[in-house]
């Protein structure tokens, strides 16, 4: 076992100067402990921005006077609403990807105001969406596009917004006529915090605590909801999940119940979708009542002036955590597989206090080995309507044992042993220290049972537990989403050609298929063509299935497995209901080779070399590019722009996934030996023509036979752009020469380090 690794010493000079934190009432209202920071801890940072070599900025604190000021602004405007009737909060739903900053300034602001934020995942259908709409009576709705734009204007707004516009024009369509939503602009990084667009100080506001007086509270029962997520959809939809004064409390407590000390820890809060019940209570809530501070991305603006959304990922992610100094983490299984495979990221997690992951299961062989290399792993187990379930950390590391956890000492539990006598299953009972959040207003406050319909498995010899599924079959991915699969295989089932499907996934990055065909319809598993037209047979059902389930559970063609039942059927219980545990053991040779070798069907030019060759065997950079678009285009279904990031256009983790494969593909048509391709490429070259370009530059070293089709001087647009930005004098013909060299240094640096 690894020693402890020290904090660096610039974490220890930042914290021997932070001053004295001042910690709140947990049992004043929300608005009032708001108010309790802005007043009482001015100057301890809420956050701190990572350092931007773009903008040349270093790391940058946010205090809670700065956050003040931004909730202020917002607030005042809403206040007037929350105003308008005694009896009940009006509640504002917030539908925008944006970066946590943001994101939790906003929920503060709208809380501040009086009124209730509804934190909405926008991965939801546009049909789920509508059905959590209307279950809460929301009526405000924050986007992320300007609603009032000119339609003259629409041309020149940015992917993001179009997706964000297009995804909210489908909602209006499923609302019912009579249901009148006021849509508002979501607002960005500099119009709540304009001194960021160009680097300068803030300049504190002392006459804040006046200005917060001014906006008004009404009061409010202590069951009314102060702030609503919802759950994940273990039915047809999503549930609303309201949180109350008490259900809150228990979230805020949760870390102060344990001898870990979260004080003056920063923590990586860009990490986690700030509308996730994790990432909201890792990156947000914590600093409310233990003083621990978010770091967070550094907003960036586009040319325009306008904020442009970073979608974390391992390599941006883990320069922030470096950059910011960062002493926790909480990452998905996903993102924690992606770091493992770096051993720069592996010696920067040894530093950490704590590596946390949660949302689904990480690979034991990859813990393992993390654990082995000094890496203090901790599960975060919980649920969005219990709050945390784990010790929020324990005070010392759980080495070898890190599969298992510790039950937070504020609950009362109960363990029901199931038939086997091995497991059991978690329920959750209310006390005087914990309610659970529930799917309906808890006016009552009556004594709750909360079934988790969690097994768990106890420690052979500790008083620790892991989780090892679930009663209702959900499945959860490694990416910390879940899936239900009974609508989906629903849906696939009412097609003519298909007997039975059954999904599977549980700790995989996307979620797969398998597919059991009516007697008429059995193909030769074996005759790949065969098995390709029975998929194309039953596409339209996977479509539709497709577009009821939220982004993070659609299935993709290369992870549909099809049986032939007159070998292997899928296994039934008497009563003739799927046996689910046994159909994925039976299986899961075959699954494990659909996750390896991803078996692709592709065009045969999209993975022909012999495509991008003109007839004098030239590699015309053209036809790369027309290829990879093509590519890319067929995954993501859709026309992305070539020059812009594709993850702001709708790309997603499997998304980018796929597209790997299928450059593999490529290039292995052009070498016998396997190509080495990295595994975070569409990171490293998040657009089209960036991607083009590194499978040109790759194409170029594989085969030196060939002859390559380049300009007479492969940097002219980049001394075209030296030149066009150095200073009106003249310049000399021997700096222009070091320009040149320099130039084609780098360039042929690059066109090395892709490969």
């Amino acid at each position: 076992m690894h020693s402890n690794t020290p904090p660096s010493s610039a974490y220890s000079d930042f914290k021997a100067k932070l001053p004295v934190f001042n910690q709140p009432d947990l049992d004043l209202s929300l608005h009032q402990i708001i108010d309790f920071h802005l007043i009482n801890n001015p100057e301890y940072p809420f956050g701190i921005l990572a350092a931007c070599e773009k903008s040349h900025a270093s790391n940058d604190v946010i205090t809670w006077n700065e956050i003040g000021s931004a909730i202020v602004k917002v607030a005042q405007d809403l206040n007037q609403m929350a105003l308008i009737d005694p009896s009940i909060a009006p509640v504002i739903g917030i539908i925008a990807s944006n970066e946590p900053l943001v994101h939790f300034t906003m929920l503060l602001a709208i809380m501040r105001a009086g009124c209730v934020p509804f934190a909405i995942s926008p991965r939801n259908s546009a049909a789920a969406i509508s059905h959590l709409l209307q279950s809460t009576g929301c009526k405000s709705l924050y986007v992320q596009f300007n609603p009032f734009l000119p339609t003259q204007d629409l041309e020149n707004i940015s992917s993001g917004e179009k997706l964000s516009r297009n995804q909210i024009k489908e909602v209006l369509q499923v609302l019912p006529d009579s249901y009148h939503i006021n849509l508002l602009e979501f607002p960005s990084a500099n119009t709540l915090f304009p001194r960021l667009t160009n680097c300068t100080p803030y300049k504190p506001q002392p006459e804040l605590p006046s200005q917060l007086a001014k906006i008004k509270i009404l009061d409010r029962p202590i069951w009314a909801p102060v702030l609503i997520l919802h759950s994940s959809g273990t039915t047809a939809f999503p549930k609303p999940i309201y949180f109350n004064r008490i259900t809150l409390k228990t979230w805020l407590t949760a870390p102060l119940n344990t001898q870990f000390s979260w004080q003056g820890e920063i923590t990586a809060s860009m990490v986690l979708p700030s509308f996730h019940a994790m990432g909201l209570h890792f990156g947000f809530l914590v600093n409310l009542s233990t003083g621990s501070i978010s770091g967070f991305f550094r907003p960036e603006f586009g040319i325009d002036g306008r904020y442009m959304t970073k979608n974390p990922n391992s390599v941006n992610v883990m320069k922030a955590m470096k950059s910011l100094d960062c002493t926790l983490a909480a990452f998905s299984p996903m993102m924690i597989s992606e770091l493992a495979s770096d051993p720069t990221g592996v010696e920067f997690l040894r530093r950490l206090k704590r590596v946390g992951f949660g949302g689904g299961p990480l690979a034991t062989g990859i813990g393992n080995e993390l654990v082995a290399k000094g890496v203090k792993l901790s599960v975060m187990y919980g649920s969005t309507e219990v709050g945390c379930i784990s010790t929020f950390f324990s005070e010392h590391f759980l080495g070898n044992d890190w599969e298992y956890f510790e039950f937070l000492p504020q609950l009362t539990t109960r363990l029901i042993p199931q038939s086997d006598g091995l497991y059991h299953e978690l329920v959750i009972l209310s006390s005087d220290k914990h309610r659970c959040s529930l799917s309906k207003i808890d006016t009552e406050l009556t004594p709750q049972t909360y079934h988790t319909n969690d097994i768990l498995f106890k420690h052979p010899t500790l008083p620790l537990y892991r989780v090892i599924g679930r009663l209702d079959e959900q499945i959860m991915l490694s990416n910390s989403e879940k899936t239900n699969p009974g609508p989906i295989e629903t849906i696939l089932n009412s097609n003519p050609a298909i007997k039975s499907s059954l999904m599977f996934g549980r700790g995989k990055p996307a979620n797969g298929v398998i597919i059991e065909p009516e007697e008429d319809f059995v193909v030769d598993v074996t005759d790949r063509e065969a098995v390709e037209r029975y998929i194309d047979l039953i596409w339209p059902s996977i479509r539709e299935a497709n577009i009821f389930a939220p982004s993070h559970s659609r299935l993709t063609r290369d992870l549909v497995l099809v049986i032939d039942p007159r070998v292997n059927a899928l296994p039934r219980t008497p009563k003739g209901q799927l046996a689910r545990v046994k159909a994925i053991e039976l299986f899961s040779d075959a699954i494990e080779a659909l996750y390896e070798n991803d078996p692709l069907p592709v065009d045969d030019k999209l993975q022909s070399y012999k495509h991008l060759l003109d007839p004098s065997r030239n590699l015309v950079l053209d036809s790369v590019l027309a290829t990879v678009r093509e590519i890319v285009n067929t995954i993501m279904d859709s026309t992305p722009h070539p020059q812009q990031d594709l993850f702001n256009q709708g790309c997603d983790s499997l998304a980018a996934k796929q597209i790997r494969s299928r450059i593999i593909q490529l290039l292995g048509s052009a070498s016998e030996t396997t190509p080495n391709v990295p595994q975070n490429l569409l990171y490293q070259h998040p657009t089209i023509s960036g991607l083009s370009n590194w499978v040109f530059n790759t194409l170029k070293l594989k085969d030196s036979s060939t002859v390559y089709q380049l300009d007479s001087d492969p940097c002219a647009s980049l001394k075209k752009m030296i030149q066009k930005y150095l200073p009106t004098v003249n310049v000399t013909f021997d700096l222009m020469s070091k320009i040149s060299k320099e130039a084609n240094s780098l360039y042929t640096n690059e066109c090395t380090t892709s490969s």
